[in-house]
């Protein structure tokens, strides 16, 4: 008797999991669709038809799931600024713990882990980037529009403190902690922006992350100091341009080794 009662609780169990994969398929599929969409046409001139259309699903189906289009937008927005949140609020956790030894290690962390966010989503960074730029948020009703700009205020704010704290720390040179997290910020969306304009967004330009890299290295020389018992001598040694090897020179060997 009391297998019999447990087979039914097996088989509803099984069925419920089939059940959410099937959901989970589905709304992927929509997010996907709705990515390609946004991205062709732009947030304004989409439509539900179209995203419908795309994912091969009616779009009755798809306002099971979202609301409206700016219910869409938000999930697919929203793991990237997500991602961007979890990675500066690991860094402030360990500016705290004092784990950094050198402000170069700082930003080198910011600038990889950026990249790494970027690399995960680049379809859906681009559409965010474009939907930023072209002021569309303000587009959205207002309790996305609040969201949004909760988090996005959240994560530049984390930004800050960490900055601030290694300042205090004397891991980077004080200044304007707003204006430099602009200016890192900016470096890092307007490089991601080029170099998808010359890749045409189709393959990843091969220049991206060397371009990334010498940010990276103004960025640190511009605000680092140096580490606690290494002299400023000792470390403008280090970092000679002399013995960085420039874009320049990699773009005159390439061609060289083509002609060759």
């Amino acid at each position: 008797m009391s297998e019999q009662i447990k087979r039914p609780d097996r088989y509803k169990s099984v069925i419920r999991e089939r059940r959410e994969r099937e959901k989970a398929q589905r709304i992927r599929s929509i997010l996907d669709a709705a990515e390609k969409v946004f991205f062709s046409k732009g947030y304004l001139k989409a439509t539900m038809d179209e995203i419908a259309l795309e994912a091969e699903i009616s779009k009755p189906t798809i306002y099971q799931y979202f609301k409206t289009k700016d219910d869409l937008f938000f999930s697919l927005m929203l793991p990237v600024v997500d991602d961007i949140g979890a990675l500066l609020m690991l860094i402030e956790k360990k500016v705290a713990q004092r784990r950094y030894k050198s402000g170069r290690s700082l930003i080198r962390d910011v600038f990889d882990g950026l990249l790494e966010t970027y690399l995960r989503a680049p379809a859906t960074f681009r559409i965010v980037q474009m939907f930023q730029q072209a002021g569309l948020v303000y587009e959205l009703n207002e309790e996305i529009q609040s969201a949004l700009n909760y988090k996005g205020r959240n994560n530049f704010e984390a930004l800050r403190r960490s900055m601030r704290m290694a300042m205090g720390q004397r891991l980077l040179r004080r200044t304007n902690v707003h204006a430099l997290v602009d200016v890192v910020w900016g470096l890092f969306t307007g490089i991601v922006q080029i170099q998808d304009i010359k890749s045409r967004h189709k393959t990843e330009n091969p220049y991206l992350k060397p371009t990334l890299k010498l940010a990276q290295r103004m960025m640190a020389d511009a605000m680092a100091l140096p580490a606690l018992g290494i002299s400023s001598r000792s470390t403008a040694a280090l970092h000679r341009p002399d013995q960085e090897e420039t874009l320049w020179t990699m773009k005159r060997s390439f061609t060289r080794k083509k002609i060759e």
